[in-house]
C-alpha cells in the first residue's frame, strides 16, 4: 500500500480510523512507483508483455485470473453494462 492523498477528500470511516496506524507501514510514492518505473524503463524487460510484477520482481498473479471462461463472462458482462454491442468475443 501506498501513502499518498488520494481519496483523503472523502475518507470513509474506516479509512479515517486505520490509516493512520498503518501509515508507517506504507511505501513512499516513490516507493510505490518504483516497479513500474523499472518494468517500463529495463532494457531487458524490453520484449515481456502480459506479466505481473510487484516490488521489481515478477509475479503470478491470482489463480483466479487464468480462468479463461471467466474472463470471457467478465468481459461479456462488462460490455453488455457499458452498451457495447460489436465487442469481439475473447
Amino acid at each position: 500500500m501506498v501513502s499518498t492523498s488520494f481519496g483523503a477528500e472523502d475518507p470513509g470511516r474506516v479509512q479515517r480510523l486505520l490509516v493512520p496506524f498503518m501509515r508507517p507501514f506504507m511505501k513512499t510514492p516513490a516507493q510505490g512507483a518504483a516497479t513500474s518505473i523499472h518494468v517500463a524503463a529495463a532494457p531487458d524487460l524490453q520484449q515481456v508483455t502480459g506479466r505481473y510484477f510487484a516490488n521489481g520482481k515478477p509475479k503470478s498473479s491470482a489463480t483466479r485470473s487464468y480462468d479463461q471462461a471467466a474472463a470471457a463472462r467478465l468481459w461479456q458482462v462488462s460490455a453488455d453494462l457499458a452498451g457495447l454491442t460489436s465487442v469481439p468475443r475473447l
